[in-house]
């Protein structure tokens, strides 16, 4: 387990690192995965900067995971001339006294990633008692955090204390994605890692920042009893999460997620796996619903229910995106907004339950490429489900 475990946090920091990405970053981080993968997380200040040598000396104060060295030797003048990245640029943003935090995790060699004040740099060495080098500046990772040094380290001390919702405004939209259960094979690794650690799906769902004037927050979770639900209001089921080689879910979550939606909760299902003899129940759904095994197919037709679901606020039309294994034997509880299959199959469906409602879908959200042909419609599915709660 211990060595698993290494290898799914030498993959993060090396995809996450990569010279080779375009943009430095090929998708988007959260501060969990950032954390998960790190070592050594290192808080501290500039203590010395020499303009002309372009190196500056961090003074460690305390490292909140790994041993914590005296200090970090970094050599800035090694640094590429990329867009957006400099030398010169990196050293005009130092200052002394300023605080940092430094991310790493040693192995053969040590990667890192940098922070203060909204600006993310890349740095490595062979030696961390020598000097480090500074590879570029990472514009793309301010998607991830972009505030204070000391606001950042507030939030990380947050986090690793395990409370959710860190920094999330009082009036935001709670939005909570059950994912990470599952393996998947992320681009260019031949290696499965849990779908949270490679989650493009709940990566897709994070896009979606505000629904008009309501802001969204978003956690995810790998723990099915799905612990203080109460305190949400979207449920994201991700990919594979009710059914993969078998069905997933017991009685007591089943129930906690029933009540949600009577309470005027949201819960949105992305799509199951369903066995060829072993089709898939949800009981916490309720009405007449089964998941079955199905070819892929990218052709759908819209209802006359579905019209606003398929326009607003991206227009999706038949083969733009990717379905696989269906839900079919709906009842008349359930508005069905697409179907395949000659109609014999939901592609997007609803049912009302209380004061809440239950959203399904058979999309396959379980790759890089599957997930970039279904964004547009996830979009659409969080500012549907963002405005149906008051």
């Amino acid at each position: 387990m211990h060595r698993c475990l290494l290898i799914l946090s030498v993959l993060l920091i090396a995809s996450l690192l990569s010279p080779d990405t375009q943009g430095f970053i090929y998708r988007e981080f959260t501060i969990q995965e950032i954390l998960d993968g790190s070592t050594n997380i290192a808080f501290g200040k500039i203590k010395s900067l020499d303009t002309k040598r372009m190196n500056a000396i961090i003074e460690v104060e305390e490292d909140l995971k790994g041993e914590k060295l005296d200090q970090i030797k970094l050599n800035v003048a090694t640094g590429w001339y990329v867009r957006g990245s400099s030398p010169r640029k990196m050293m005009g943003l130092l200052k002394v006294g300023m605080p940092l935090i430094v991310f790493y995790q040693q192995t053969y060699v040590v990667e890192g990633l940098g922070y203060f004040d909204g600006t993310w740099y890349r740095n490595r060495t062979g030696d961390p008692e020598g000097w480090w080098v500074f590879t570029h500046l990472c514009p793309y990772m301010e998607r991830t955090f972009n505030g204070t040094t000391m606001e950042f380290r507030e939030v990380i001390r947050s986090i690793i204390a395990g409370e959710r919702w860190v920094g999330a405004p009082e009036d935001a939209l709670k939005v909570l994605a059950l994912t990470g259960n599952t393996t998947v094979m992320p681009a260019n690794s031949p290696v499965p890692v849990p779908t949270n650690t490679a989650s493009y799906e709940y990566n897709a769902i994070r896009a979606v920042r505000s629904v008009g004037e309501k802001t969204m927050a978003y956690e995810s979770t790998q723990d099915r009893t799905l612990a203080d639900l109460d305190q949400v209001d979207i449920l994201w089921i991700g990919h594979r999460e009710v059914a993969y080689n078998g069905y997933l879910l017991d009685k007591a979550t089943e129930q906690k997620i029933s009540e949600f939606v009577e309470n005027g909760g949201v819960v949105i299902m992305s799509g199951q796996d369903a066995g060829r003899d072993n089709p898939v129940e949800i009981g916490w759904l309720g009405g007449s619903l089964q998941g079955v095994e199905r070819r892929p197919t990218q052709e759908f037709v819209v209802t006359k229910q579905g019209q606003n679901l398929f326009t607003e606020p991206n227009a999706v039309q038949s083969g733009q995106l990717y379905i696989d294994d269906a839900w079919t034997g709906w009842d008349s509880s359930f508005q069905v907004f697409a179907t395949t299959n000659d109609g014999k199959d939901l592609v997007v469906g609803a049912r009302k339950h209380g004061k809440g409602l239950s959203i399904i879908t058979s999309l396959r959200n379980d790759n890089e490429y599957t997930v970039r042909v279904n964004k547009k419609l996830i979009e659409n599915i969080l500012h549907y489900a963002a405005n149906q709660i008051p």
